[in-house]
C-alpha cells in the first residue's frame, strides 16, 4: 500500500506542477500583452489547455528525472528546479527546434521549467524515495 500511496502523489505532484508551469507561463505570455485586463477569464481556458500540452510534453524527460530522484531518495529542491530546467531545454531543443535566437521566449520557457520542478518538490519531492523500514526481529 506504501508504494500505491507514493505512486499516487508522484502522479498529483506532477498534475500539480504542470497546472503550476501552465499558470506561469500563462501569466507572463498573457500578462505582458494588454489581454490581462480586457479578456481576463480567458486564463480559465487557456490553463487547462496549456497544462495538457506541457503535460504531454515532458512526460518522458521528466519521468527519467522522478524516476532518478525516488530511486537515489534526492530530496534537495534544488535538484528538482534545477530538473525542471533541465526538462525544459529538453522540450526547447528536442520538440520545438528553434530557428532564431529568441531569448525571451527560451527564458520564459526555462523560468516556466523551474517553477513546475518546484511546485513538484513541494508536493512529492520533499519525500521522495521512503521505503518502508524492514522489521528487524525476523524468525
Amino acid at each position: 500500500m506504501l508504494y500505491l500511496g507514493r505512486f499516487a502523489l508522484i502522479v498529483i505532484g506532477f498534475i500539480c506542477a504542470t497546472f503550476a508551469a501552465s499558470l506561469f507561463l500563462n501569466l507572463l505570455l498573457v500578462g505582458s500583452t494588454e489581454w490581462m485586463g480586457v479578456e481576463g477569464p480567458f486564463l480559465y481556458l487557456t490553463i487547462p489547455a496549456f497544462a495538457t500540452a506541457i503535460g504531454y510534453s515532458v512526460f518522458i524527460p521528466a519521468a527519467l528525472i522522478i524516476m532518478y530522484a525516488e530511486l537515489t531518495a534526492w530530496r534537495d529542491w534544488l535538484f528538482y528546479a534545477l530538473g525542471g530546467a533541465a526538462t525544459a531545454v529538453v522540450i526547447i531543443v528536442w520538440k520545438w527546434r528553434p530557428q532564431t535566437e529568441d531569448i525571451s521566449t527560451f527564458a520564459a520557457i526555462l523560468a516556466t521549467g523551474v517553477v513546475g520542478g518546484f511546485v513538484y518538490w513541494m508536493i512529492s519531492g520533499r519525500s521522495a524515495g521512503i521505503i518502508p523500514p524492514r522489521p528487524t526481529n525476523l524468525p
